[in-house]
């Protein structure tokens, strides 16, 4: 089953603990290392579209209930960790699934190739400015929509990653605003 990013914005701002002031149009909000409540203040608070990264919230645990309190109680469509059994479910649920790859070594690229559900779950590739610098073979390989995750903080790493193949990159809030300013 193809996926389509309809859900996923071009760009997804990190927050924690408050949401951004002002978000473009094309951009969306990723909430992650944050606890429970805070979680719910921010869905609940948001007027854009939301991201979760199910691995980093304290008092949720990753698993098939949190995917249902995700979705049915905040309204979440697109979630990302890096559990492929439970992408694979999130999707199967009509979640837009993300599994979440770590290219600190080429062995764990593989590693996380290997267990990945394939076409029926997208990617998140961590750090994002690892894209740009994948051989085509690996590009090739790697289930779409593509979200470069993390460390891309000037406009020339946003640019690579997209040239790579990016559907939608995590930016950093700090240097989005210096932007804008």
């Amino acid at each position: 089953m193809a996926l389509t990013t309809d859900l996923l914005p071009r760009q997804l701002v990190p927050v924690r603990d408050h949401l951004p002031p002002r978000l473009g149009p094309r951009e969306g909000v990723l909430l992650h290392s944050t606890n429970l409540a805070d979680l719910i203040r921010l869905a609940a608070g948001a007027a854009c579209p939301l991201a979760l990264d199910l691995d980093g919230i304290e008092g949720l645990e990753p698993g098939e209930a949190a995917v249902a309190f995700a979705v049915q109680r905040l309204g979440i469509r697109v979630l990302l960790s890096r559990r492929p059994a439970l992408m694979s479910w999130a999707r199967d649920r009509g979640c837009l699934s993300l599994l979440r790859v770590s290219c600190l070594d080429s062995t764990g690229f593989e590693r996380a190739l290997l267990a990945h559900p394939g076409a029926a779950v997208g990617t998140a590739i961590s750090p994002g400015l690892v894209l740009a610098h994948l051989p085509p073979v690996q590009l090739a390989r790697l289930p779409r929509p593509l979200l470069a995750y993390g460390m891309i903080r000037r406009p020339e790493e946003a640019a690579a990653a997209r040239q790579a193949g990016a559907d939608s990159i995590v930016v950093d809030p700090l240097d989005r605003e210096r932007k804008r300013a």
